[in-house]
This record gives C-alpha cells, sequence and structure tokens, in this order.
C-alpha cells in the first residue's frame, strides 16, 4: 500500500492502490453486486415479467441524454453535499491513489449502482406496488431497505441514515417520471453519490483533518 505523510508529518497515512481494492472488490462483486442485479432479471425470466415493470424500458437516444444530463445536474450538488457528510461523521482516512479513484469510481458508477437501484428501485419498489396496489408504499419499503441493509454491512446508522435520505431521493427520482419509468436517472445519482461518499469523501475528511489540525496549532 502506498503511503503519505499524516497530518503531524511523523507517520505515514494510509492510501489505497487498485490492489488493494481489487481484494475486497471481487468479493463483494461476487457475494453482494451480481446477485443483486441477477436476482431481478431472473424474477423477470421466470414470471415473464416486462423488463419495463422493474424500470428497464427501451428508451430512445434522446431519452438516455435526458436522463444521463438531469441525473448529472442533481448527482453533482447532491454528491458535495454526501462528501461533505462523510467528512464529518466518519473521519477515518484512507487516501485512494488517482488509479485507486478510477478503479473505485467505476465499480461504483457501472456496477454497484446499477445493481442496487435494479433491486430496490426496480424489484422491490415492483413487487410491493404490485401487491399493495400502492406506487408510494412500494417506494417507501424500498428506500427502508435500501437503507437498513447497509447497517448489514456494519455501517453506522448516522451512515444508514445519511444513505436513507439519499435513498429518498432516488426513489423519488423513478417514481417522479413518467411511465415507463426508468431506473436509469436513480442510477447516475447513485453512482455520483457512492463515489462521493466512499471515495471522495476520503479526501473531504482529510482536508478537515488538516483545516482542524492547523488551527489547533
Amino acid at each position: 500500500m502506498a503511503t503519505q505523510e499524516s497530518l503531524a508529518g511523523s507517520k505515514p497515512l494510509p492510501r489505497s492502490t487498485p490492489a488493494d481494492s481489487w481484494r475486497w472488490m471481487r468479493l463483494d462483486a461476487s457475494m453482494r453486486a451480481i446477485p443483486l442485479l441477477v436476482v431481478p432479471l431472473l424474477v423477470a425470466w421466470l414470471f415473464h415479467l416486462p423488463l419495463a415493470s422493474l424500470g428497464l424500458p427501451a428508451l430512445s437516444g434522446q431519452q438516455i441524454a435526458w436522463q444521463i444530463g438531469l441525473g448529472l445536474a442533481i448527482g453533482l450538488p447532491f454528491g458535495l453535499l454526501t462528501a461533505i457528510y462523510r467528512a464529518i461523521i466518519w473521519p477515518r482516512v484512507r487516501l485512494p491513489t488517482l488509479g485507486d479513484h478510477t478503479l473505485q469510481s467505476a465499480y461504483y458508477l457501472f456496477l454497484n449502482a446499477p445493481a442496487e437501484e435494479l433491486f430496490n428501485r426496480g424489484l422491490i419498489l415492483w413487487l410491493v406496488a404490485h401487491w399493495s396496489g400502492s406506487l408510494l408504499l412500494g417506494g417507501l419499503v424500498s428506500t427502508i431497505t435500501y437503507a437498513l441493509y447497509h447497517r448489514l454491512g456494519g455501517w453506522s446508522w448516522a451512515s444508514v441514515a445519511g444513505v436513507g435520505v439519499a435513498g429518498a431521493l432516488f426513489t423519488a427520482l423513478y417514481l417522479l417520471q413518467p411511465a415507463p419509468r426508468s431506473i436509469l436517472l436513480p442510477v447516475v445519482v447513485h453512482g455520483i453519490t457512492t463515489c462521493a461518499f466512499l471515495n471522495i469523501g476520503e479526501l473531504a475528511a482529510y482536508a478537515r483533518q488538516r483545516w482542524s489540525a492547523r488551527r489547533a496549532m
């Protein structure tokens, strides 16, 4: 693992490299992300559900561009707030190298966010809404499920609360769309938010600690 001088200048500050992240990433992908991605598709295949019911409608190029553009417009400022929140509630710092920033961001954007959105905003929301007849109830259950499953991963309640707020935003972005709804918009915002919290948030926490250390001198 690469190192960088700590705030006090006496101890090395851990820096994660792609090799460090790949060790947890391959397990996380096989045990969590890929199953979350595959299960909704398997359910759709077994019960002959149209993919549009799970948030995967056929989109035109213009619709795709609109959803990505809106996702960036919403996700970037929300991601900034997320990184600041991360720096406040989670003091641990382990700075990624540039290569590790790239690898982690790609994982969060192109595998983690699509998997979690397809499972929560796609499958869970649809199942509850289908059984209850209420989209709002489906959105509420999917948001709560999304937040609480992070607690199973050992996240603090402060982190889970932040995840709940983010999940409510993702759900709103999905439900406020005209039918057929697409998970692409929440996927873009979700991916940016996760990068901000777990990746860029490390830089925010480091900057906050440096600022606090200088004020204490």
